[in-house]
C-alpha cells in the first residue's frame, strides 16, 4: 500500500454494489485502449475533443491494480481498492467507462462510510473539488491511516447502520424534491423567476455575489440568466450561467446561447437544469469550457445546501427544518 496511488473519483453511488467506480465519457470505451496514447486516438477517431478533462481522463485511465480509490458520498466518504480491471457499461449517467474496487466493508457487507467530520479537515475540504477525478497524493499518509484503521477494526469505529439509513433518506428526499420541482409543485415563482432566484441564493451559500440578468442583458441569441462574482485576496471568477425550469430532456437551445458568448478567459459558463441532458449535449459543452449540471446534480446541490437556505425559500420548496427519526 505504501506505493499505491490515491485517487478522488466521483463515481455514481450506485456502482458501488457493483464492486465498481465510474467516469463517463459514454461515446469513448476506455477498455478498447491498450495505454493513454491508445485512449486519446479513440476520442480523436469520434471527433471529439477532450479540452481541459484531458488530465482528468489520463489520471482516471491511470488507476492500476493497488491504488486506492475514495468516492465522496452524502455526507461521508467509502474508501477501496481498485482491481484494475477496466469495463463498459450503459444505465448509470456519468458512469459508462468503469473500473472495479473492492470497497471496504463491515462484516454484515456493508459498505464502510465514513462521516466527512471524521476525516482531517484539510482532507474534508478537498473532496469538495468539483472535478471527477483528482489525485489526493498529499493526503496520503491520512488516507493510508484510516484505511488501516477500517482494516483492523472492521469499521466498528464507524455507525454503518446509520449512515446507511441518512444516505437512502437524502436520496428519497432528493428524488421527491426533483419531482416537485418538475412538475410545479412547489411555491416557487413561475415563468422560470423563481428557479433563477434559487440558483441565485445558491450560489450565495457558496461565497458568491449574483445578480438576476435582464432579458435583454445580451445581444443576438446569446442569453444568460444569472451572473455570480467572487473574489478574494487569490482568485477572481465570474460565471454566467443559463437556468432551465424542464420537466424531460433539455435540448442544445439552451447551450447554443451560451456558445454564442464572447469566450472570455475570466468568465466560466453554465448550464443548469431540472431536466435530463444527453450525453451528447454534455460533451459537447465541456469540450467548450462550459459546465452542464443536470437535475440529478442540481437536486443534491439544493438538499447539499439546505441548512443555508432561507426560512422562505425552504417553505417554497417545501422543505423541513425539523429534524426526523431513522430509526
Amino acid at each position: 500500500m505504501e506505493n499505491s496511488k490515491i485517487y478522488l473519483v466521483r463515481s455514481p453511488a450506485k456502482l458501488i454494489a457493483e464492486q465498481m467506480a465510474g467516469y463517463g465519457w459514454p461515446q469513448v470505451n476506455f477498455s478498447e485502449a491498450a495505454d493513454t496514447d491508445g485512449l486519446l486516438s479513440l476520442f480523436a477517431e469520434k471527433g471529439i475533443d477532450p479540452g481541459r478533462h484531458r488530465n482528468q481522463i489520463k489520471r482516471y485511465f491511470s488507476i492500476s491494480s493497488g491504488d486506492i480509490v475514495v468516492v465522496p458520498l452524502q455526507r461521508a466518504v467509502a474508501f477501496g481498492v481498485a482491481t484494475g480491471k477496466r469495463s463498459y457499461g450503459k444505465g448509470v449517467g456519468y458512469g459508462e467507462n468503469r473500473i472495479g474496487v473492492e470497497y471496504l466493508r463491515h462484516e454484515d457487507g456493508s459498505v464502510v462510510r465514513v462521516p466527512r467530520t471524521d476525516l482531517p479537515e484539510a482532507l474534508s475540504t478537498r473532496l469538495r473539488i468539483r472535478m471527477s477525478v483528482v489525485s489526493l497524493g498529499e493526503f496520503k499518509d491520512d488516507i493510508i491511516r484510516i484505511v488501516d484503521q477500517i482494516k483492523s477494526s472492521g469499521g466498528a469505529n464507524f455507525d454503518s447502520h446509520v449512515q446507511q439509513l441518512e444516505a437512502e433518506a437524502l436520496a428519497n428526499l432528493r428524488e421527491r424534491l426533483l419531482n416537485n420541482i418538475r412538475g410545479g409543485k412547489t411555491n416557487l415563482e413561475s415563468g422560470g423567476i423563481g428557479l433563477e432566484k434559487l440558483v441565485a441564493e445558491l450560489l450565495r451559500t457558496e461565497g458568491y455575489a449574483t445578480k438576476i440578468l435582464a432579458k435583454t442583458a445580451f445581444e443576438g441569441k446569446a442569453d444568460a440568466d444569472v451572473e455570480a462574482f467572487r473574489e478574494d485576496l487569490f482568485t477572481s471568477k465570474k460565471l454566467l450561467i443559463q437556468v432551465k425550469h424542464h420537466n424531460g430532456n433539455t435540448g442544445y437551445h439552451a447551450l447554443r446561447q451560451l456558445q454564442q458568448m464572447d469566450n472570455e478567459d475570466d468568465v466560466q459558463r453554465w448550464l443548469i437544469t431540472t431536466g435530463d441532458v444527453q450525453p451528447e449535449l454534455v460533451e459537447e459543452a465541456e469540450s467548450q469550457g462550459i459546465g452542464v449540471m443536470d437535475g440529478e446534480r442540481f437536486a443534491e446541490w439544493v438538499v447539499e445546501r439546505a441548512g443555508q437556505l432561507s426560512p422562505a425559500t425552504l417553505n417554497r420548496l417545501g422543505l423541513s427544518t425539523v429534524p426526523s427519526l431513522l430509526i
